[in-house]
């Protein structure tokens, strides 16, 4: 989690001379407008079960928005999800396209992974060019659940083995709460009534009442205070010039004592509050000029709500800002001084009756049998009681294998809270449960009182120049790009005409380009799903030549090198080890069950089966050798080599083709010349069954090979003029993503993979398919709908069957109107 620095100190980052007011408010609203124009995007992600057994199905939708508006961007068509797992290591990947606010999309759960915590994160490009906190990021549990002695038993989620330290740490329990105290506005002001909200951070600790006092340099008690719900309370009280300040806390008899922030002698307080028609906002000052000259912003995700001068001396000031015309949200409101310095900051937050949309999730009430079909309407209405238009997922899980926290996040409260603030917010649902209720928003006003605005900051946002270039441009579509380079010496990149060719059911040819100087082409955008044959040309002057040497063009496709650094910074929901234990013991229980059903169900098949066929899963191992001889002519080698780069090599990328060929096993170089032991002369080098010289090898960057063969005997054989052995080199290229690569001069063909298909969710038809009547139905994901797309028309219909397990089940229902508003809704139901 990010460390959250105080207010004065960040205020002290930042200067800006100005000359006039209008200068100043200008340059604000200039700005404003610029972030709002160039709006951040903003990505949420729904699954269909918070945690996973592995050789489960993980099944998703994928919300992308304006992060401004939270309605349709008009930049990135691309979203990139992840899952990666423990190590760092990404595992798994999709790249899903947008013609709206959603796609969705799926990843199969290796049996063979190791269980642990993943993590499934999703970006643009264009949102890399911030930092990865903008990236959504979700943990997701994976345990491992195997058939031991005919028996499904338990596996215990792999840890490393803790040392003495690490398990005298988790042994001792913290006796000492962490409690952090911020003053409203950012600073403690002398002779003046400030507003101090506190947070108890300890979850242990958060979750009892705590009483302490304010004490004095002198030990004498000025005001008491206690925790309210979440670990979150405040106080009010007038502190002395020249005198410190603690709180005392008693813990188990023994006295805590947390010192409160520096006084300053000066300066400015800001405070504000939501009465829910107005926010009203009172700024005073301590100092000479009190607030003369002093400016004062307000605006909400960047869209400017208010502005002020202030040319009169006052010390005080009181503003009101209408809510009716607002949309739901974090609030952001700044007094800068004369020189332009922001001096105080508050947030508050917006929640707008008039702005409220009612999901209806018209279900059965009563309990259902099993194997029935079950029809449910989808409505979602605003406070005129219209059907709005949007998009939904919807979820239908066993509730006892998944208990639901009403406190945990969800669509809305990543939207409106959890991607607007500094840090990660616990229990985000719980401001967002019951509608106007005011403990909720008091809590919620204390939340924000101790979290900062994190989407920026004044001092980047005035001081970054409009003129500069984003490194990452909006993704609109998919690009096939690489470099054209001369196939005999010096092999250098070079400009060459060159041609694209796709083979769909009609084919599609690019008209002729020019390669750049330094050989880079660049086809595209396109947008094309799975995979498509596709050929690329080239030639050495224009395809009109038919000499033979025209084609002495080696084409050398671009791989895809800009997928962003892990870092666990920013998570929705970060999952606390107390809840995770709790939640998994009626996981584990459920999942158990299923695995013994199967077990005896197939136990009984095999009886009435006369043959019975025993099938081992591919490792990814396996799979990985066998795709590795799918790409030769000779399978795998019997009198050689094999060096995987993507397994068995670190860093290729650091080194040419031609440096990791003459690190191996009983090959040695000269000069430009590769050679084989035992033999004198030089050894035949292909890449992709192209035959290329050895210097050509130290122009490609290792990371383009995929793996590398060293031949001799009936291998090489296979290869013509083999006789002193074969070096085959294979590539591993494709910015799309590319397989099945062949090359011959001036040519290369390949199966160029485009955007994600998700696969459909298994839906069993009880009524119809009769192969059923006799097999177990286990579900514990009852239903996946992954889009729903709702009209002004009235209510959609979803339909399913339910299975054999009796149990109460939930439906959630996430999405997004078309005016940008998060929608969220839960429903529960029995099977008997």
């Amino acid at each position: 989690m990010k460390k959250i620095l105080l207010i004065s100190i960040t205020f002290c980052l930042a200067s800006f001379t100005i000359i006039t007011t209008t200068d100043f408010l200008d340059k604000v609203q200039q700005k404003l407008g610029n972030y709002t124009k160039n709006h951040p995007e903003k990505i949420y992600i729904q699954t269909d079960k918070p945690f996973y057994s592995t050789d489960e199905d993980l099944w998703f939708s994928t919300y992308l928005v304006n992060g401004i508006t939270h309605q349709k961007t008009d930049k990135s068509k691309v979203v990139h999800v992840e899952l990666i797992n423990a190590k760092d290591s990404i595992v798994s990947k999709r790249k899903l396209f947008f013609n709206n606010t959603i796609a969705s999309g799926d990843f199969k759960i290796n049996k063979n992974w190791k269980p642990g915590t993943y993590i499934l994160r999703a970006y643009t490009k264009y949102m890399q060019n911030q930092s990865s906190d903008y990236f959504f990021q979700k943990e997701i549990p994976i345990y491992n659940i195997e058939e031991q002695d005919n028996l499904a038993t338990v596996t215990k989620e792999v840890t490393p083995t803790p040392t003495p330290v690490q398990q005298a740490k988790e042994t001792v329990k913290p006796t000492r709460p962490n409690i952090r105290f911020y003053p409203e506005g950012g600073n403690l002001i002398a002779e003046t009534a400030n507003k101090i909200a506190f947070e108890v951070k300890d979850k242990r600790f958060s979750q009892v009442n705590l009483n302490g006092t304010i004490k004095d340099q002198n030990h004498n008690e000025i005001v008491e205070f206690k925790t309210l719900e979440l670990g979150l309370g405040s106080f009010i009280f007038i502190p002395e010039l020249n005198k410190n300040y603690y709180a005392s806390v008693f813990i188990n008899g023994k006295e805590e004592k947390y010192f409160l922030p520096k006084i300053l002698p000066t300066g400015y307080t800001l405070g504000a509050t939501n009465n829910g028609q107005h926010i009203i906002i009172q700024n005073s000052s301590t100092t000479e000029t009190g607030l003369k000259d002093t400016y004062l912003v307000a605006h909400q995700r960047g869209h400017l709500l208010y502005k002020n001068f202030e040319t009169e001396n006052k010390t005080s000031n009181v503003i009101k800002i209408a809510t009716k015309e607002l949309a739901d949200g974090v609030v952001n409101i700044t007094l800068f001084n004369a020189k332009g310095n922001p001096v105080a900051e508050r947030l508050i937050f917006i929640d707008n009756p008039d702005n409220n949309l009612t999901l209806n999730i018209n279900a059965p009430e009563a309990s259902v049998e099993a194997r029935k079909k079950i029809t449910i309407q989808l409505d979602v209405k605003n406070t005129d009681n219209k059907s709005v238009a949007g998009n939904l997922s919807m979820a239908v899980r066993d509730l006892k294998a998944y208990p639901y926290n009403t406190r945990s996040g969800n669509i809305k409260s990543w939207l409106l809270l959890n991607s607007d603030l500094r840090g990660s917010v616990k229990n985000p649902g719980y401001f967002f449960e019951k509608e106007n209720d005011l403990k909720r928003r008091y809590l919620l006003d204390l939340l924000l009182m101790t979290h900062g605005w994190r989407r920026f900051t004044w001092t980047d946002l005035l001081t970054k120049q409009d003129t500069i270039t984003p490194k990452f441009k909006p993704e609109t579509g998919l690009f096939i790009a690489g470099t054209t380079k001369q196939l005999k010496k010096p092999y250098q990149a070079f400009a060459a005409p060159t041609r694209l060719t796709f083979f769909t059911k009609n084919i599609f040819q690019e008209p002729i380009r020019q390669s750049d100087t330094l050989g880079k082409f660049k086809f595209g955008p396109y947008v094309f799903f799975d995979s498509m044959p596709v050929i690329i040309e080239s030639r050495m002057e224009d395809f009109k030549s038919t000499r033979r040497k025209s084609r002495n063009v080696v084409i050398l496709v671009d791989k895809d090198r800009s997928t962003p650094k892990i870092e666990k910074n920013v998570f929705f929901n970060k999952i606390e080890k107390e809840d995770k234990e709790l939640e998994v013991a009626n996981f584990v229980k459920v999942t158990k069950y299923i695995k013994e059903e199967k077990f005896r169900y197939n136990k009984e098949v095999e009886k009435l089966n006369e043959i019975t066929l025993i099938a081992k899963r591919k490792t990814e191992e396996q799979q990985r050798q066998e795709d590795m001889n799918n790409l030769t002519d000779y399978g795998e080698p019997m009198n050689g080599e094999r060096l995987d780069l993507l397994n068995d090599f670190n860093s290729p990328g650091s080194y040419t083709a031609f440096d990791i060929v003459s690190q191996m096993n009983g090959v040695f170089t000269t000069g430009d010349s590769i050679y084989l032991r035992r033999s004198s002369n030089p050894a035949k080098i292909v890449l992709d069954n192209l035959e290329i010289d050895g210097s050509f090898l130290q122009s490609i960057n290792g990371d383009e090979i995929s793996f590398i063969d060293v031949l001799q005997g009936s291998d090489a054989a296979t290869f013509s003029n083999g006789g002193n052995g074969v070096i085959a080199l294979y590539s591993n290229t494709g910015n799309v993503g590319s397989r099945n690569i062949k090359r011959k001069p001036g040519i290369i063909d390949f199966q160029a993979e485009g955007f994600y298909t998700a696969r459909k969710f298994y839906a069993p038809d009880h009524v119809n398919d009769f192969e059923l009547l006799n097999k177990s139905d286990l579900r514990t994901t009852l239903h996946w709908e992954p889009i729903i797309r709702t009209n002004n028309n009235g209510a959609t219909e979803v339909s399913f069957y339910t299975s054999d397990i009796r149990s109460d089940y939930i439906i959630e229902v996430e999405g997004i109107s078309d005016n940008g508003t998060p929608i969220h809704g839960i429903k529960t139901f029995n099977v008997e």
